[in-house]
């Protein structure tokens, strides 16, 4: 199974595969599709709620700066195409912070732009210069994942 982002225009990050999602030390979802916030405004962090449409989320899903780091899976295969690897992906919300990729994962821009890999931080307080990937804005903007 692949585990993949696609950042659509002005949306969530939608990750298809084999998805956990880890909050505070606690896997608060593991699934195969879940929605998570890019805007900074959900009121059910780390998941979207819409609220990207109520305020004005305008960014339009290419891979502007930033990466994905290679690297390999448990099973000492080397991640090239980190979406093929049938391991589990650990999405880790840093408090106050990134969304930090813990395992093959491959983010897919809405103009086919793709970077994969093993390690990263993506966005999710809405105000990083190279979305979907973070720069360190939350800490300017004091953005708070609460």
């Amino acid at each position: 199974m692949s585990n993949v982002a696609e950042v659509p225009p002005s949306g969530p990050l939608c990750l298809t595969g084999r998805i956990r999602v880890e909050v505070d030390g606690e896997i608060v979802a593991d699934t195969d599709d879940v929605a998570l916030c890019r805007c900074g405004h959900s009121g059910n962090k780390p998941f979207c709620d819409g609220s990207h449409r109520r305020v004005g989320f305008d960014d339009p899903g290419v891979i502007l700066g930033g990466r994905l780091v290679p690297g390999r899976t448990g099973d000492d295969t080397e991640v090239g195409a980190a979406a093929d690897s049938p391991e589990p992906v650990l999405i880790v919300c840093a408090t106050n912070g990134p969304l930090l990729v813990r395992g093959p994962l491959a983010v897919v821009a809405s103009d086919g732009g793709r970077s994969e890999g093993t390690k990263g931080a993506l966005c999710r307080c809405g105000a990083s210069s190279t979305k979907p990937f973070c720069d360190g804005t939350h800490k300017e903007i004091e953005f708070d994942s609460e």
